[in-house]
């Protein structure tokens, strides 16, 4: 799967091969000096040195034939199928090596060195077909590049490449002098390591010979096949499509084109040259991959077990207590299950997973079998159990031992007798790994040997002399297999890298195309899909826009002031004689997609989001289907009406349609900043929307929603914030004098909304047929909201909040909240419900002065709101604290003293308990407290209906709620 993808990016087919050039009929590649020529030049076609072809040409003789061998050795190694092979195989050489250290154990290594076996033969007699065909292959830069890769193929057969890293390394112990010698030998080994690296990505450039020779091949067969006898090349078959000429390009590729493709061949060359010379000096040391905790470790446990030997009696548990102690401590600070599996074996946290080294094997090796048998002996953990002292070390700190399972554990506290000789050494010990534990060990590695020679590390005592060393010594076996599979995975990365890069180079050869067309339109196909995600996007999109055109503004306003600079600038960069053009086509057409999208997002909406994305996605059609399935969304449904609406139209007249927008404005920017959405407009009233975004829950899979409480919270200060935006408005203020408006509505009149705010489903969808649509929200929740709007004026209120709005908001923000009647609407829910009400007077806001407003571009005006708006979704932000610090909300309330709400749900209490005697008492002194308090009138109006006795109401007396309707 990764060949294909691999040669694509590398060598893109057809018209859409933007690296190298527009037209196809500008390419070729000369194998004798790596440069893009005219298909006149091609190598293919070039005869062989016997008679320049120049000569030929002159003197009309005939080109001389080449042998039949030679032929078929070029149509093999120029076949398709040999060079879609080759080049399979080339990606195999690349990345077969990270991917076997990557993906697979030593145990498999026998079958990736036959697969490189196979390489090397493979491409042996590639090289040996190509030096027998290829008329100009012989001593040229391709020749060296695949003699090149070649030769690199044997390092990485495993044989190889360990004889290579054992040589250098300070594996086998060889010279023990300590950390200087030590850190030396191993940064040697490093860099014997990276060479082998570094040479493998020379077989990039195998690739790029590959991809020019498949096009080169492309243009020559095309060629032929055009032309006849005495035929010119006029142009080139892709210039034209669908009976229309292109681009006009001559044949024959100029001077200048030529000097051109041989730069940009350099530059590839240059490039890849300074990768292969570069990137080695851009990793770091293997030396560098433990961390100093294992010399130091192991010095410890070393000095530990030389007191022990030394000990007279060496039963006693304080000598040896210390030595145990010390290597159950480096055992668990190189916990390797604790990285390995940290849910299981660390728990806490902060265990032996920051580093890639972990300990799985210890034991005694030396050159005298008998001493180290005596020592692996006496070295075993006998007194200390494994269990309790895990027991006892597993505290909450900076950092944690972890646990290991009961295997390891049992394997801690055998005897070292499992004997592991590596040629050099004997050596005893015991391995952590030694048996399978499901899930975790899944290679059981009993010996150090089990593990290729790059997987594990050898730690040693340091602070002991050679003969010590030599006669016997304690040794540490570390798995870098985590560090080796990383290494190898960043490699893989890298070579991919590196192809993108060259193939980036190459680009540089067609940028102008790119700059004027392919990037715009690029740009273009980016911005509607990023519309059809999300069709909201739209409006940030013409944002940016904006800014970019008042900073070119901006720009061009401070080169006019700065003329001098400016021309001495002009002058320094060679543009002095560049004349401003008009904008290109496809800066237009970007402009207009912006356009459209922020049309069709104010136009549609959130509602419409989904409508919008749905038929977008269809790009395979131009066809529109708007009237798609609706979509349920939990949400919180408000509806804003301007009251005595019809009055203002039959006198504004024309003028209707200034004042609505003015009233807009507020709701819509209001609602917009409080993280609801506008929806429908109809004139009078306003719908306007907060979604709950709902989450499932990782462990129960129930769907909540985390910001439901907030929303809640924020649609009723928004409502609130409408009505003093309202009354504070200086343009809203001068319909107060408005002759016409003063004789039907009264000398007091003011511009006034009502509200009715409800929580509940609601679909979302397209309303309309094919001729006509809106993108709105249907259901009985948003009737609901509706009719709490409408029956306001029966309780002489502003904002009337159904029972779930208050049981979703939280308890601080609900003890604003109002109580003011339980009841049942006709036609709407069935369920008794009461009704709530938050008491603000807006009419107690003074006018703002009528100042000129200053100027803020569109882009800071949304980054501001934005910001705000996250602001208020910070855990740190509470809604009802705007109640507290707000002076407009202190003004709206402060005709509503504590005791008259606590007199009022009093008297609110005896009357849904039937006790109206009570309750019409207080009501009454409730009226007299604030007058007029609307909602006390209406429920006293109700009980003398009744002549204030509850059991009236029906033959089975007082219910506790009421059925309301619209006309009461």
């Amino acid at each position: 799967m990764e060949g294909p993808a691999l040669l694509q990016t590398v060598a893109p087919t057809g018209n859409s091969l933007k690296g190298i050039s527009m037209s196809e009929s500008r390419l070729d590649v000369s194998e004798e000096h790596g440069v893009l020529n005219s298909p006149s030049s091609s190598p293919v076609s070039r005869p062989r040195r016997a008679l320049k072809s120049e000569e030929s040409v002159l003197i009309g003789l005939p080109e001389p034939k080449a042998p039949r061998y030679k032929d078929v050795c070029r149509h093999i190694v120029e076949s398709n199928s040999f060079t879609a092979f080759t080049m399979v195989l080339t990606i195999w050489a690349l990345l077969g090596d990270d991917l076997r250290l990557l993906l697979t154990q030593k145990d498999e290594d026998p079958i990736f060195n036959w697969i490189v076996i196979i390489l090397i033969i493979v491409f042996g007699v590639e090289f040996l077909l190509s030096v027998a065909g290829k008329a100009d292959y012989r001593w040229s830069f391709f020749f060296w590049l695949d003699l090149l890769s070649t030769a690199s193929l044997p390092l990485d057969i495993t044989t190889v490449s360990d004889y290579l890293l054992s040589s250098s390394s300070a594996e086998d112990g060889s010279n023990p002098g300590g950390d200087v010698r030590s850190s030396k030998a191993a940064k040697i080994g490093a860099k014997a390591g990276r060479v082998v690296r570094v040479l493998r990505l020379v077989r990039i450039l195998k690739l790029y010979k590959a991809y020019y020779e498949a096009k080169a091949r492309e243009r020559q067969k095309r060629q032929e096949t055009k032309k006849g006898p005495g035929d010119d090349d006029d142009w080139d078959e892709e210039d034209l499509a669908g009976g229309e000429k292109k681009f006009d390009v001559q044949d024959k590729e100029s001077r200048v084109g030529r000097k051109l493709s041989e730069m940009t061949t350099r530059r590839v060359i240059v490039l890849i040259l300074a990768m292969l010379l570069g990137l080695p000096m851009m990793q770091a040391e293997m030396s560098d991959q433990n961390p100093f905790s294992v010399w130091y470790g192991a010095d410890d446990v070393w000095q530990k077990f030389m007191e022990l030997t030394r000990s007279s009696n060496n039963a006693t548990s304080g000598v040896r207590g210390e030595y145990e102690t010390s290597l159950l401590r480096y055992v668990y600070y190189h916990n390797w299950f604790a990285y390995s599996a940290p849910s299981e074996y660390c728990k806490a946290g902060d265990c032996a997973n920051m580093f890639y080294a972990h300990l799985f094997w210890m034991g005694v090796a030396g050159d005298d079998l008998a001493k180290v048998e005596e020592a692996a002996r006496f070295a075993t953990i006998s007194d200390i159990d494994a269990s309790e002292w895990e027991a006892g070390h597993q505290r909450p700190g900076i950092y944690n031992y972890g646990t290991i399972p009961d295997d390891a554990k049992d394997a801690l506290q055998r005897d070292w007798d499992a004997r592991c000789d590596d040629g050099r050494w004997f050596s005893k010990g015991v391995s952590l790994l030694s048996k399978s534990i499901s899930g975790v060990v899944d290679h059981v590695v009993a010996c150090p040997e089990d593990l290729r020679l790059q997987e594990r590390l050898g730690v040693y005592p340091r602070l002991l002399s050679t003969r010590q060393y030599n006669d016997h010594h304690l040794i540490f076996w570390f798995d870098l297999r985590p560090f080796v599979q990383a290494d190898a995975a960043f490699n893989i990365i890298m070579t991919f890298c590196i192809l993108v890069l060259l193939v980036g180079v190459s680009l540089m050869f067609s940028s102008d195309a790119n700059q004027l067309i392919v990037h715009p339109v690029e740009r273009m196909i980016q911005r509607v899909e990023s519309i059809r995600d999300n069709p909201l996007i739209a409006m940030q999109m013409a944002d940016e826009e904006f800014k970019a055109e008042e900073v070119a503004k901006a720009r061009r306003a401070r080169a006019q002031r700065e003329r001098i600079k400016t021309a001495l600038l002009e002058v320094a960069t060679c543009t002095f004689c560049t004349a401003a053009s008009a904008p290109m086509e496809t800066v237009i057409l970007e402009k207009t997609i912006i356009k459209l999208g922020s049309l069709l997002a104010l136009g549609f909406g959130e509602a419409g989001a989904n409508i919008i994305g749905t038929n977008m996605k269809g790009g395979d059609t131009a066809g529109v289907d708007a009237m798609i399935a609706g979509m349920r969304v939990e949400c919180i449904i408000g509806v804003v009406r301007v009251r005595n609406f019809s009055v203002a139209t039959e006198v504004l007249q024309s003028k209707i349609m200034t004042f609505v927008n003015q009233i807009a404005e507020i709701v819509h920017g209001v609602v917009n900043s409080f993280h609801g959405a506008p929806n429908r407009n109809s004139g009078e009233s306003f719908l306007v929307v907060w979604r709950i975004e709902q989450v499932r829950d990782q462990v129960t899979g129930h769907l909540y929603a985390p910001q439901a409480r907030k929303l809640a919270g924020l649609s009723v200060v928004a409502f609130c914030r409408i009505l003093g935006a309202l009354h504070r408005s200086p343009l809203l203020a001068t319909y107060r004098g408005h002759p016409g408006l003063q004789y039907r509505l009264g000398s007091g009149c003011r511009v006034n909304l009502s509200f009715g705010l409800h929580a509940g489903w609601a679909i979302e969808g397209a309303v309309g047929s094919e001729f006509k649509i809106d993108a709105s929200y249907l259901s009985p929740h948003v009737n609901m909201a509706s009719r709490l709007e409408a029956v306001t004026s029966q309780y002489q209120v502003s904002i009337l909040m159904s029972d779930p709005i208050a049981r979703l908001c939280s308890g601080d923000m609900a003890r604003y909240f109002r109580v003011i009647d339980n009841v049942t609407l006709k036609g709407g829910m069935t369920k008794a419900m009461r009704l709530h009400t938050i008491d603000v007077n807006g009419e107690k806001l003074r006018t703002e002065p009528a100042t000129r407003k200053k100027y803020q571009n569109q882009f800071e005006a949304r980054r501001s709101r934005e910001k705000a708006k996250e602001e208020k979704f910070r855990p740190s932000f509470k809604v009802h604290s705007l109640f507290e610090t707000n002076d407009d909300f202190e003004q709206m309330r402060q005709d509503y003293p504590l005791k008259f709400f606590q007199l009022f749900n009093k008297g609110y209490m005896n009357y849904e308990a039937g006790e109206w005697d009570v309750a019409r008492e207080i009501f009454q002194r409730t009226c007299a407290m604030v007058n007029p308090d609307g909602p006390s009138q209406a429920l006293l109006g109700y009980m003398k209906q009744y002549d204030y006795d509850s059991s009236k109401v029906s033959p089975k007396g007082w219910p506790g709620f009421r059925e309301l309707t619209e006309t009461q």
